[in-house]
């Protein structure tokens, strides 16, 4: 078990990837808080965990509101008596080409993506450096690393969300935190089911994929499990890419009429 006597506390932990990392969590030993903005998927999830034989708590949170933040940090530390990963998974996305989006969806997104990001990693991170170490993960995406177009603020709120990543990554390093980030590619969750709203968009977008299909959340959470687990004690600073290979295949999908 990766971490057993580990604590860990994942916004966005009601449905999709944030879900199976708390399963996932759960099974290697952590006990986990589950936090999301829907206080129904909180209790379900947390439930589930305890169904399978482990500790779990659930909190109802915005992870924009820095209150909200600091109180569900607090109540981790006084039910779990300290915070060993935090991985952010809460994030939200507004279809919108730039001409017609508005200041109030911008700030949205930005708000729960990046701003709630921050909250989160800085009052975990005020914990772990009093700890002596810790571990954060924070969810970007390949639109971090490449335009996706007609999506409005999604982009820009990943991409920084990765330089936030190696930023405090740089600065922590020296109390025993490591911070990384993982970019998932097109992965079955009910933000891509809004995203790719038809089977015509999906299977287009699965085209784009080298291995010809959308990942599942239990993926991600495999890589989040190893990047929390001392078997990454030497990895900070990093978005590792979990997409089936899409990053790279320009030139794979362009060439198909040369290999096959």
């Amino acid at each position: 078990m990766k971490l057993k006597g580990k604590v860990a506390v994942v916004t966005g932990g009601g449905q999709g990837i944030g879900e199976a990392i708390c399963l996932g969590f759960s099974r290697e030993g952590a006990d986990v808080l589950v936090a999301d903005i829907k206080a129904e998927t909180v209790e379900k999830v947390s439930k589930k965990i305890q169904s399978i034989g482990g500790k779990s708590l659930s909190f109802r949170l915005d992870v924009s509101d820095g209150k909200q933040v600091n109180e569900m940090t607090q109540t981790a530390l006084n039910h779990f008596g300290k915070i060993d990963i935090l991985v952010n998974v809460a994030g939200i996305a507004k279809k919108c080409p730039f001409e017609e989006l508005s200041e109030e969806d911008w700030d949205r997104v930005m708000a729960v993506n990046l701003k709630g990001t921050f909250l989160c990693s800085q009052a975990a991170g005020k914990e772990m450096i009093k700890q002596g170490g810790g571990c954060i993960i924070n969810t970007a995406s390949v639109a971090g690393h490449t335009p996706e177009v007609y999506m409005g603020a999604y982009s820009p709120s990943k991409a920084g969300v990765i330089l936030l990543t190696q930023a405090m990554a740089v600065e922590w390093a020296k109390y025993g935190i490591r911070v990384n980030a993982i970019s998932p590619g097109a992965i079955t969750t009910p933000l891509t089911d809004y995203v790719y709203n038809t089977d015509t968009l999906k299977k287009t977008r699965a085209k784009g994929v080298p291995m010809n299909r959308f990942g599942n959340p239990e993926e991600i959470a495999s890589t989040a499990a190893f990047l929390a687990s001392d078997e990454s004690g030497y990895i900070t600073g990093q978005a590792i890419v979990v997409d089936g290979g899409a990053l790279n295949s320009m030139y794979y999908l362009s060439a198909g009429h040369i290999s096959g």
